[in-house]
Protein backbone atom coordinates (compact mmCIF):
# COMPACT_ATOMS: atom_id res chain seq x y z
CA UNK A 1 0.00 0.00 0.00
CA UNK A 2 0.66 3.49 0.00
CA UNK A 3 3.32 4.63 2.40
CA UNK A 4 1.83 7.93 3.01
CA UNK A 5 -0.73 7.10 5.79
CA UNK A 6 2.06 6.27 7.94
CA UNK A 7 3.61 9.16 7.78
CA UNK A 8 0.47 10.73 9.77
CA UNK A 9 0.45 11.68 12.89
CA UNK A 10 -0.53 9.65 15.49
CA UNK A 11 1.15 6.44 17.60
CA UNK A 12 2.38 3.35 15.42
CA UNK A 13 4.19 0.27 15.66
CA UNK A 14 6.22 -2.24 13.29
CA UNK A 15 7.39 -5.70 14.29
CA UNK A 16 8.75 -8.25 12.52
CA UNK A 17 10.34 -11.63 12.11
CA UNK A 18 11.83 -14.49 9.75
CA UNK A 19 9.48 -17.34 11.09
CA UNK A 20 10.46 -20.27 13.50
CA UNK A 21 10.34 -23.84 11.68
CA UNK A 22 9.89 -25.06 15.39
CA UNK A 23 6.39 -24.00 15.50
CA UNK A 24 7.06 -22.27 18.26
CA UNK A 25 4.74 -18.73 18.73
CA UNK A 26 6.45 -14.72 18.42
CA UNK A 27 5.11 -12.78 20.98
CA UNK A 28 5.79 -9.05 20.98
CA UNK A 29 5.95 -6.77 23.33
CA UNK A 30 3.19 -5.03 24.85
CA UNK A 31 1.92 -1.68 23.35
CA UNK A 32 -1.43 0.46 23.63
CA UNK A 33 -4.33 0.69 21.57
CA UNK A 34 -6.49 3.68 22.44
CA UNK A 35 -9.64 4.85 21.43
CA UNK A 36 -10.31 6.00 17.45
CA UNK A 37 -9.29 3.79 14.61
CA UNK A 38 -6.01 1.10 14.44
CA UNK A 39 -4.89 0.53 10.44
CA UNK A 40 -2.72 -2.20 9.87
CA UNK A 41 -0.11 -3.34 7.15
CA UNK A 42 0.50 -7.07 7.16
CA UNK A 43 2.98 -8.74 5.08
CA UNK A 44 4.04 -12.22 4.90
CA UNK A 45 6.80 -13.45 2.12
CA UNK A 46 6.59 -17.53 1.90
CA UNK A 47 4.22 -19.95 1.07
CA UNK A 48 3.67 -21.58 3.87
CA UNK A 49 0.83 -21.36 7.27
CA UNK A 50 1.36 -17.38 8.24
CA UNK A 51 -1.14 -16.95 11.49
CA UNK A 52 -1.40 -13.30 13.01
CA UNK A 53 -3.16 -12.61 15.99
CA UNK A 54 -3.84 -8.96 18.04
CA UNK A 55 -4.24 -10.36 21.95
CA UNK A 56 -5.35 -8.29 24.88
CA UNK A 57 -2.94 -8.80 27.52
CA UNK A 58 -5.83 -9.23 30.42
CA UNK A 59 -8.74 -10.09 30.50
CA UNK A 60 -11.05 -9.15 32.77
CA UNK A 61 -14.21 -10.60 35.19
CA UNK A 62 -17.84 -10.36 35.03
CA UNK A 63 -20.73 -11.70 36.78
CA UNK A 64 -22.25 -14.43 34.71
CA UNK A 65 -26.41 -14.11 34.32
CA UNK A 66 -27.06 -17.98 34.17
CA UNK A 67 -27.24 -18.34 30.02
CA UNK A 68 -24.31 -19.78 27.40
CA UNK A 69 -23.15 -16.89 25.42
CA UNK A 70 -20.96 -17.30 22.61
CA UNK A 71 -19.84 -14.46 19.89
CA UNK A 72 -17.67 -14.03 17.16
CA UNK A 73 -17.69 -10.96 14.91
CA UNK A 74 -16.33 -11.03 11.69
CA UNK A 75 -13.30 -8.70 10.94
CA UNK A 76 -11.36 -8.08 7.61
CA UNK A 77 -8.67 -6.77 5.62
CA UNK A 78 -8.82 -5.35 2.43
CA UNK A 79 -7.46 -7.53 -0.27
CA UNK A 80 -8.99 -10.87 -0.23
CA UNK A 81 -7.86 -11.30 3.46
CA UNK A 82 -10.57 -11.77 5.98
CA UNK A 83 -10.37 -12.41 9.98
CA UNK A 84 -11.91 -13.19 12.93
CA UNK A 85 -12.59 -10.91 15.89
CA UNK A 86 -13.90 -13.20 19.23
CA UNK A 87 -14.96 -11.34 22.02
CA UNK A 88 -14.45 -12.84 24.48
CA UNK A 89 -15.61 -10.95 26.55
CA UNK A 90 -19.08 -12.44 26.01
CA UNK A 91 -17.57 -16.12 25.10
CA UNK A 92 -17.94 -18.97 27.29
CA UNK A 93 -20.35 -21.49 29.52
CA UNK A 94 -21.86 -19.32 32.13
CA UNK A 95 -23.76 -20.58 35.45
CA UNK A 96 -26.24 -18.57 37.23
CA UNK A 97 -24.70 -15.60 39.05
CA UNK A 98 -20.97 -16.70 39.04
CA UNK A 99 -18.33 -14.65 39.09
CA UNK A 100 -15.56 -15.91 36.11
CA UNK A 101 -12.57 -14.90 34.56
CA UNK A 102 -12.56 -14.07 31.40
CA UNK A 103 -10.14 -14.75 28.77
CA UNK A 104 -8.23 -12.05 26.83
CA UNK A 105 -9.66 -10.32 23.46
CA UNK A 106 -8.61 -11.86 20.15
CA UNK A 107 -8.82 -10.00 16.94
CA UNK A 108 -7.15 -12.62 13.96
CA UNK A 109 -7.10 -10.36 10.94
CA UNK A 110 -4.72 -13.22 9.17
CA UNK A 111 -4.72 -17.11 9.23
CA UNK A 112 -3.97 -18.53 6.14
CA UNK A 113 -1.26 -20.05 3.66
CA UNK A 114 0.46 -18.48 1.14
CA UNK A 115 1.70 -14.70 0.75
CA UNK A 116 0.03 -12.33 1.71
CA UNK A 117 -0.02 -7.67 1.00
CA UNK A 118 -3.06 -6.81 2.64
CA UNK A 119 -4.12 -3.76 4.74
CA UNK A 120 -7.13 -2.87 6.80
CA UNK A 121 -8.26 -1.33 9.82
CA UNK A 122 -10.89 -1.87 12.85
CA UNK A 123 -12.09 0.56 15.38
CA UNK A 124 -10.84 0.96 18.75
CA UNK A 125 -14.18 2.10 21.32
CA UNK A 126 -14.95 0.77 25.08
CA UNK A 127 -18.34 -0.88 25.54
CA UNK A 128 -18.56 -1.25 21.09
CA UNK A 129 -19.02 -5.07 20.48
CA UNK A 130 -18.74 -4.47 17.50
CA UNK A 131 -14.73 -2.52 18.13
CA UNK A 132 -11.65 -3.42 19.43
CA UNK A 133 -11.48 -2.78 23.05
CA UNK A 134 -8.51 -0.04 24.18
CA UNK A 135 -6.10 -1.24 26.13
CA UNK A 136 -3.04 -3.37 26.22
CA UNK A 137 -2.36 -5.80 23.69
CA UNK A 138 0.68 -7.39 22.24
CA UNK A 139 0.94 -9.93 18.05
CA UNK A 140 1.14 -13.30 18.35
CA UNK A 141 2.46 -14.59 14.98
CA UNK A 142 2.81 -18.09 14.08
CA UNK A 143 5.13 -18.46 10.52
CA UNK A 144 8.01 -20.52 8.77
CA UNK A 145 8.87 -17.30 6.78
CA UNK A 146 9.48 -13.76 7.07
CA UNK A 147 6.70 -11.46 7.81
CA UNK A 148 6.38 -7.73 8.90
CA UNK A 149 3.33 -5.68 10.91
CA UNK A 150 2.96 -2.32 10.80
CA UNK A 151 -0.21 0.21 12.61
CA UNK A 152 -1.14 3.39 13.31
CA UNK A 153 -3.30 5.11 15.18
CA UNK A 154 -4.15 8.65 12.92
CA UNK A 155 -4.74 11.92 15.42
CA UNK A 156 -7.64 13.80 15.18
CA UNK A 157 -7.19 17.24 13.05
CA UNK A 158 -5.45 16.26 9.99
CA UNK A 159 -7.76 17.26 8.01
CA UNK A 160 -7.73 20.33 5.14
CA UNK A 161 -10.46 19.41 3.04
CA UNK A 162 -13.88 17.86 3.26
CA UNK A 163 -14.85 15.26 1.19
CA UNK A 164 -17.01 16.90 -1.00
CA UNK A 165 -13.82 19.01 -1.89
CA UNK A 166 -11.14 16.63 -2.31
CA UNK A 167 -13.38 14.38 -4.31
CA UNK A 168 -15.43 16.85 -6.27
CA UNK A 169 -17.11 15.97 -9.57
CA UNK A 170 -14.90 18.54 -11.32
CA UNK A 171 -11.62 16.69 -9.79
CA UNK A 172 -12.57 12.94 -9.35
CA UNK A 173 -14.95 12.14 -12.15
CA UNK A 174 -12.65 13.08 -14.95
CA UNK A 175 -9.80 10.58 -13.37
CA UNK A 176 -9.96 6.65 -14.09
CA UNK A 177 -8.05 4.56 -11.08
CA UNK A 178 -6.86 1.10 -12.04
CA UNK A 179 -7.93 -2.31 -9.74
CA UNK A 180 -6.66 -2.54 -6.47
CA UNK A 181 -6.87 -1.17 -3.58
CA UNK A 182 -6.54 3.35 -2.47
CA UNK A 183 -6.54 4.91 0.59
CA UNK A 184 -7.02 8.69 0.98
CA UNK A 185 -7.56 10.83 3.73
CA UNK A 186 -8.55 11.79 6.34
CA UNK A 187 -11.05 14.60 5.11
CA UNK A 188 -14.17 16.06 7.21
CA UNK A 189 -17.42 15.03 6.52
CA UNK A 190 -18.61 18.48 6.10
CA UNK A 191 -21.83 20.09 7.09
CA UNK A 192 -24.40 18.44 5.22
CA UNK A 193 -25.47 14.58 3.85
CA UNK A 194 -23.40 13.12 1.39
CA UNK A 195 -24.38 11.92 -2.25
CA UNK A 196 -21.69 9.82 -3.74
CA UNK A 197 -21.24 9.09 -7.21
CA UNK A 198 -19.88 6.12 -8.36
CA UNK A 199 -18.69 4.61 -11.99
CA UNK A 200 -16.96 0.59 -11.99
CA UNK A 201 -16.23 -0.88 -14.97
CA UNK A 202 -15.16 -4.70 -14.68
CA UNK A 203 -17.12 -8.28 -13.45
CA UNK A 204 -15.97 -8.11 -10.06
CA UNK A 205 -16.36 -6.56 -6.51
CA UNK A 206 -16.29 -3.02 -5.37
CA UNK A 207 -16.38 -0.77 -2.11
CA UNK A 208 -15.24 1.95 -0.87
CA UNK A 209 -15.46 2.20 3.50
CA UNK A 210 -15.54 4.83 5.49
CA UNK A 211 -14.29 5.53 9.10
CA UNK A 212 -14.28 8.11 11.67
CA UNK A 213 -10.84 8.81 13.18
CA UNK A 214 -12.65 8.96 16.91
CA UNK A 215 -13.34 5.47 16.34
CA UNK A 216 -17.18 6.09 16.70
CA UNK A 217 -18.73 5.49 13.31
CA UNK A 218 -18.05 3.43 10.27
CA UNK A 219 -19.63 3.25 6.26
CA UNK A 220 -19.52 0.94 3.70
CA UNK A 221 -20.71 0.68 0.65
CA UNK A 222 -20.60 -2.63 -1.90
CA UNK A 223 -21.53 -4.07 -5.30
CA UNK A 224 -21.01 -6.28 -7.86
CA UNK A 225 -19.87 -5.94 -11.76
CA UNK A 226 -19.98 -2.74 -14.09
CA UNK A 227 -22.22 -0.70 -13.17
CA UNK A 228 -22.47 3.31 -12.49
CA UNK A 229 -24.30 4.83 -9.74
CA UNK A 230 -25.63 8.50 -9.41
CA UNK A 231 -26.78 10.11 -6.15
CA UNK A 232 -26.33 7.56 -3.56
CA UNK A 233 -27.01 8.09 -0.06
CA UNK A 234 -24.33 7.39 2.18
CA UNK A 235 -24.65 7.00 5.82
CA UNK A 236 -21.62 9.12 6.69
CA UNK A 237 -22.17 11.33 9.67
CA UNK A 238 -21.31 15.42 9.59
CA UNK A 239 -18.91 17.20 11.17
CA UNK A 240 -16.30 14.20 11.46
CA UNK A 241 -12.90 13.26 9.84
CA UNK A 242 -12.98 10.22 7.83
CA UNK A 243 -10.50 7.72 5.95
CA UNK A 244 -11.75 6.90 2.70
CA UNK A 245 -10.78 3.01 1.46
CA UNK A 246 -11.37 1.93 -1.51
CA UNK A 247 -11.26 -1.53 -2.92
CA UNK A 248 -12.13 -2.62 -6.87
CA UNK A 249 -11.22 -5.54 -8.95
CA UNK A 250 -11.84 -3.10 -11.98
CA UNK A 251 -10.95 0.39 -13.21
CA UNK A 252 -13.13 2.97 -10.93
CA UNK A 253 -13.92 6.60 -10.11
CA UNK A 254 -15.90 8.31 -7.05
CA UNK A 255 -16.93 11.70 -6.29
CA UNK A 256 -19.30 13.33 -3.37
CA UNK A 257 -21.75 16.19 -4.09
CA UNK A 258 -23.59 17.42 -1.04
CA UNK A 259 -26.77 17.11 -0.44
CA UNK A 260 -29.82 18.63 1.69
Amino acid sequence: MDNYLFSLRGAQERFGGYGRSDGETFRSREFDLNPGIVCVDIRHHGYGDFKLEFVTTAGGHITTTGEAITDTITGWLIGGVHGERANARFAGWFSGGEYLDVPPTIWTPVDGKGKYDAFGFERVRDGDDEALPPGEWRLEVQSQSRWSCRFIQPALRQSTETLAEALSEQRWLSRQFPAGNRVMGPFWSGARPLLANIRHSGGGAFSFTTVAIDGTHQYVYGAEGQFIAEDQQTGILPGKEYLLSVWSNGEWNLAFTEGY
